[in-house]
């Protein structure tokens, strides 16, 4: 059976349990069971499918039974498991994929009881070396450092590629991983592995080790394994209430104060690993080519687009600071800066071309805690490395660069011919550097250590499922959102105010304005909510074009905050664009007298009194505009079209001569200017005007479409409905 046969399989029983239609998947695992020499299989499903016999025959009687709603949802999970189980199994016997190589290598979890015997001893004899004369310290370490390596891939290879868990498998894993007698970065290694052993094949077993292992008092274990957590059970969120030893096991987490402040930090971090394709792009088409160049371092008539507008004109209230706060960046490089200070993903454009390296071509080197003991990296950098007043010390350290990324930096030395090799070390480490390059890890203050830690590991994970050549084994989990209030299971994680909030207000300046009045409906339900939080949720309902609602929210803060220019403006803008006119223009006229002179309001006002055919009022505004902005391009327009509505023409003839004289002219300029021409006879200079917004457009039947557009202003000016047909046909 081939691979995409197995696969489409595994999907059918999944969808059918998604539907809850056990039977149907019942009996598809059975042909799936039969298929396979796998004993401890084929018990599970008998016991399974035994269990689900009873349950219909008591049901069937007649007979009470107070625990079938449960077992029901309980024989969903058991099939979900053997599902996946059945799956791998085959594709073991079939795929030359990695990950069906480790399962022919590795038979079963329980291997990895020796090769944590001899990490233990290996780890104890690196102690006594140290106690040993140089030369024989030097030997040992290095036959060591060889044997290191070869038992932690082996421990990799073992626990990702484990398949069926038993609750002694789980307790041993859980014991080891939690041992002191092990090295740390070892350990860390190990709660990747499992990771993405639950991600391959999903096993309760897994996700509950995981959770137990949150509570490691190292920063580095619990970090690396609520990540994990998460990540695993959002990929299978919709299943996660089959097993309710799983949500036994989270609502323990929830009673430890330090690990709900982690989780709340790992939400806001992996959903900004969503802005990563964004800034990598901005990096590469941007920002890194506009460096490289320096050389000191080597539709409508009267602008009525209204969603354009409100993106281009004082969108998100600047109260907002806290949050919101867009000051202009000057230059590229501060830009960068603050993508970094916020710890966004900054070096995947440079780092992603750098993961070639054969040190790479080894899974478990993804996601090992970086150290220049690793023999890939001491046979490469000097012994100074170890200074903290070396620059390549400082990289090495820094909290910006993500463990992958280092192992990268290190290793570009590797294609340096030795003697240049050298002399650049020695530059790089020389005496002159001392004063300038702080040793940064010291200065991670030990409250922040952990959201350091969970950020570079959120980046190795990135790198790995982004970049690396075993990314294809795996469905990447940073397509999904990684939203913790999109999963039922998870959502409790982050029910705080403060997290609640937070993540509101994150999803709104990342302008995911769906996700954020979501986020923020549960928080509304905290009833602590601010004149700012009812803004924020109008401002994203207005963006999801819900503007009925929006104002409703809108409407909300000005009772708290009456008289707010930006509220009222917003309340005017989605007036508007429901096509209520008059409402608007009471509230634009309202924050007309809070800013008289505000070159926008005052556009905007004018515009609404024009839709009203107020044109004297909409007159004033424009030119109080143009006083204040002379040779604003939107005023022109307005003055222009306005003049040409009321019959002003050679006013109007003058606006658009004005705006055909700017660079930006649009085809628009150049038709209507035709339209002034055409009504008062003068065909020749009205055809050559249309002819030149042709030109511009690019486009002869949107212009034509555009003149039918405006045939009822035409009409009004004595232009009959056949000549308006035959002028269309003339410009086509």
């Amino acid at each position: 059976m081939d691979e995409k046969r197995i696969k489409d399989i595994q999907k059918s029983v999944a969808g059918a349990l998604a539907e809850e239609r056990l039977k149907r998947a019942i009996d598809t695992l059975g042909e799936g069971i039969d298929e396979l020499q796998d004993w401890e299989l084929r018990t599970r499903y008998t016991e399974m499918q035994t269990a689900y016999r009873y349950m219909l025959e008591y049901l069937r009687q007649g007979m009470p039974d107070p625990d079938r709603e449960r077992l029901h949802g309980e024989l969903i999970g058991r099939c979900y498991v053997i599902n996946d189980q059945i799956a791998v199994a085959r594709l073991t016997e079939h795929s030359t994929k990695v990950y069906c190589q480790m399962r022919r290598k590795y038979k079963g979890v329980s291997e990895a009881d020796g090769v944590y015997a001899r990490l233990r001893e290996n780890f104890a004899n690196s102690e006594v070396a140290q106690s040993l004369p140089a030369d024989e310290c030097r030997t040992l370490n290095a036959r060591l450092a060889t044997e290191h390596e070869q038992l932690l891939q082996q421990l990799f290879g073992i626990l990702w590629s484990s398949n069926c868990w038993s609750k002694g498998d789980a307790e041993n894993i859980y014991n080891c991983i939690s041992s002191a007698e092990i090295a740390l970065d070892d350990r860390a290694v190990a709660v990747s592995a499992i990771t993405l052993s639950a991600l391959k094949c999903f096993e309760p077993l897994k996700a509950i080790t995981l959770c137990k292992l949150a509570s490691n008092p190292e920063s580095l274990l619990s970090t690396r394994a609520i990540i994990g957590l998460i990540i695993v059970l959002f990929t299978y969120r919709q299943r996660i209430k089959h097993y309710p030893e799983i949500g036994n096991a989270l609502a323990a987490l929830r009673d430890d104060a330090t690990i709900m402040r982690r989780i709340e930090t790992i939400q806001i971090q992996l959903l900004r690993s969503r802005e990563t394709q964004k800034i990598d792009r901005k990096m590469r088409e941007e920002i890194i080519p506009a460096i490289m160049k320096n050389p000191n371092l080597r539709g409508n008539k009267l602008s009525m687009d209204i969603l354009k507008e409100i993106e281009d004109d004082e969108d998100k209230n600047p109260e907002w600071k806290q949050w919101l706060e867009k000051d202009e960046i000057k230059g590229k490089i501060e830009e960068m800066s603050k993508w970094q200070m916020e710890g966004a993903d900054v070096y995947m454009s440079t780092f992603s071309q750098l993961k070639n390296f054969s040190f790479f071509g080894e899974i478990s080197n993804w996601f090992r805690p970086f150290d220049t003991s690793v023999p890939a990296i001491a046979a490469i950098l000097p012994k100074e490395i170890k200074s903290s007043t070396s620059i390549i010390s400082a990289i090495c350290a820094s909290p910006f660069f993500c463990n992958s990324d280092k192992f990268s930096f290190c290793l570009t030395f590797e294609r340096i011919p030795k003697e240049q090799r050298d002399a650049l070390m020695a530059q790089m480490t020389g005496a002159d550097q001392a004063e300038q390059q702080p040793d940064l890890q010291s200065v991670i203050p030990a409250d922040k250590r952990a959201e350091v830690e969970s950020n570079q590991y959120i980046q190795d994970l990135y790198r790995f499922f982004k970049v690396s050549n075993y990314r294809h084994e795996f469905s990447d989990p940073f397509a999904m959102s990684l939203n913790l209030l999109e999963s039922e299971a998870l959502a409790p994680l982050i029910e705080s105010n403060d997290a609640l909030l937070r993540t509101f207000r994150y999803l709104v300046e990342k302008e995911y304005y769906s996700e954020a009045f979501k986020a923020g409906r549960s928080y509304e339900k905290s009833g602590e909510c601010d004149a700012q939080f009812f803004q924020e949720m109008g401002y994203c309902l207005q963006k999801e074009l819900r503007y009925k609602e929006a104002i409703d929210y809108y409407t909300r803060p000005d009772i708290v905050k009456p008289d707010t220019l930006w509220t009222l403006r917003h309340i005017a803008q989605c007036y508007r664009m429901q096509g209520e006119f008059d409402n608007a223009l009471a509230y634009y006229q309202m924050a007309e007298e809070l800013a008289p002179e505000n070159i926008s309001l005052l556009l905007q006002t004018g515009e609404s009194f024009a839709t009203m055919k107020q044109y004297d009022e909409a007159f004033a505004r424009f030119y109080k505009v143009e006083f204040l902005k002379p040779g604003s391009l939107r005023a022109t327009r307005a003055i222009a079209w306005c003049s040409f509505i009321t019959g002003k023409d050679e006013q109007a003839r003058s606006y658009y001569k004005r705006l055909h004289a700017m660079p930006s002219a649009s085809y628009q300029d150049y038709l209507n200017a035709g339209h002034v021409e055409w009504v008062n006879h003068n065909n020749a200079q009205a055809i050559e005007y249309y002819e030149k917004a042709k030109e511009l457009c690019g486009n002869a039947d949107k212009v034509a479409e555009q003149i039918m557009h405006d045939s009822e202003t035409l009409t009004a000016r004595g232009i009959s409905e056949n000549e308006l047909l035959l002028l269309r046909d003339l410009i086509l």
